[in-house]
This record gives C-alpha cells, sequence and structure tokens, in this order.
C-alpha cells in the first residue's frame, strides 16, 4: 500500500492538469463517474487496482501536497481492505458515497520519500461495496496539515460506479 502511494505521488508531476471547475470525469474503462476538483491534476494510468488519482490542491500553502485516490478490488470487503492497512486505523463509520450507504475509517502511515526522508499521512478511507465490488476511495494528505476537505467530499457526494 505505502508503495503504492509513493507511485502515485510521483506522478503527481507528470500528471495532466484538472479542469479550471469542477467537471465530470469518468475513466478510460467507464468503471465510474465523479466530479473532480477544479484545478487539481490527474493521473489516470490504470493499475490492477486503481482506476483514478487527484493530487492538489493547485494553490495556497499545501499546493500538490494532497492526492484522492480510486480503486476497485473485485473481490474484497470492507473487513479485508480495513485489515491490510497501516498504523492503527479508526473504527468503521456509516457514511455515503453518491447516495449509496459506505464505511469510512481514517488512518495515519509513514512513507520514505527519495527527496525528502520519511513523511508521515493522514488518510480517509470511504469504502463503497458495489456490484463490480468494493470501490475504495481515499483522501491522503501530509500529517499536521489541513486537509480540502470540500474536495473529497465532492468527489464522495458525486461518485457514481458504472450500472450492472
Amino acid at each position: 500500500m505505502k508503495r503504492l502511494l509513493i507511485i502515485a505521488l510521483a506522478a503527481a508531476a507528470c500528471s495532466r492538469p484538472g479542469p479550471n471547475a469542477p467537471a465530470e470525469y469518468r475513466p478510460a474503462d467507464g468503471s465510474f463517474s465523479a466530479s473532480l476538483p477544479g484545478g487539481w491534476k490527474v493521473d489516470d494510468s490504470l493499475g490492477e487496482t486503481r482506476k483514478a488519482a487527484f493530487f492538489g490542491p493547485p494553490s495556497g500553502p499545501g499546493a500538490w501536497t494532497e492526492m484522492i485516490r480510486v480503486s476497485l478490488y473485485p473481490a474484497t470487503t470492507p473487513q479485508a481492505y480495513r485489515a491490510t492497512r497501516p498504523g492503527l486505523p479508526t473504527p468503521l463509520q456509516e457514511t455515503a458515497a453518491g447516495g449509496a450507504k459506505a464505511l469510512e475509517f481514517l488512518s495515519n502511515s509513514e512513507f520514505r520519500d527519495p527527496h525528502a526522508g520519511v513523511k508521515k499521512l493522514s488518510s480517509r478511507v470511504v469504502m463503497l461495496p458495489t456490484a463490480q465490488g468494493l470501490f475504495v476511495l481515499e483522501h491522503a494528505w501530509p500529517d499536521g496539515a489541513p486537509a480540502s476537505r470540500e474536495a473529497f467530499a465532492g468527489l464522495l457526494s458525486t461518485f457514481k460506479p458504472k450500472s450492472p
């Protein structure tokens, strides 16, 4: 998991710019749609589970330090996914994504940045079981820094998995 985050953060520099205002985003495989935060960069190179990653915010003291990742795990449960997380995740709480019932937890982790040493991250993880599998929507930011909560809330409220 840490390795994926390191790769994703490194890819931010190569990502294409997002729209200036929130706009609907749909990956090439059509697995979901959601509104992007305005100006955030998109890395939509698909991985085994990764569908897209968004990097931002585009300005301010924390510019380009946050990531929102959308992943899909075809054969995983929320409890099994949560058990794979490093650190001490908080208990599962009910929430919503795209108007559907979801579960969330918070966690902290560390990763080694080759340029800046060990970095600590805070994450909010929302898990949405669907007919396709378990969508995991994660917002990660530097530990102790303010997070762009509106950006993740906007993505969560507009998230729509592909219909079966």
